[in-house]
């Protein structure tokens, strides 16, 4: 469950397609920025306070902190997931989704239209994706056979791809690439022995 290749691999072996990927890049993003501000609009007031470090830490970060809510902690929880997978990419990805976080926040408390536009975005992000997997990729999303693994690693899968496009660790994403490969490449065997005659 904390191993990089296992986990990268696994949800890549649903998204080999250029076009997918490409699709992705946009709407994984957009998903997971509407999401943040659809559960703040759900639950605008904070649950716990930071704790003194944390709070000390957030005062120094210009613009507002964080509303501490349950969308804080999930996405706490997933910059430590990432952390643990791979150290650096998990830490570079950490400031970015405090960005996300803190921005979707701020735009989903303060825009009057902010459920509208969150709907919206988030319904054509969906239709986007699952239009990348039946007409590019001509397989399901990998949400239909291990949502949790689906959601929590999409927005990692992203960011190592851009990571992976800039020269991030090229020995690795090569070995991810064959893994990838292989593994496509038996699903394929498997669907096409699926359809055989008896």
């Amino acid at each position: 469950m904390f191993d990089i290749r296992s986990e990268f691999s696994k949800y890549g072996e649903y998204h080999a397609n250029r076009i997918n990927i490409a699709i992705h890049m946009v709407f994984v993003p957009t998903i997971l920025w509407t999401s943040m501000g659809l559960v703040t609009l759900a639950q605008p007031h904070a649950l716990f306070e930071f704790p003194t470090p944390i709070s000390a830490l957030l005062s120094h970060i210009p613009g507002s902190p964080p509303v501490a809510n349950t969308v804080t902690l999930i996405i706490t929880a997933f910059a430590a997931f990432y952390i643990v997978l791979d150290q650096i990419a998990g830490l570079l990805a950490t400031p970015v989704l405090y960005g996300f976080l803190v921005s979707a926040q701020q735009y989903a408390l303060s825009s009057p239209a902010s459920l509208q536009y969150l709907l919206a975005l988030f319904a054509i992000a969906w239709v986007a994706q699952f239009i990348g997997h039946g007409v590019f990729e001509r397989r399901a999303p990998a949400l239909l056979d291990n949502l949790m693994q689906a959601l929590v690693m999409a927005p990692f899968f992203v960011f190592l791809e851009v990571l992976f496009a800039l020269g991030y660790r090229p020995s690795l994403h090569r070995e991810l690439r064959n893994e990838i490969g292989s593994r496509v490449l038996a699903f394929r065997r498997a669907a096409k022995n699926a359809v055989k005659p008896n």
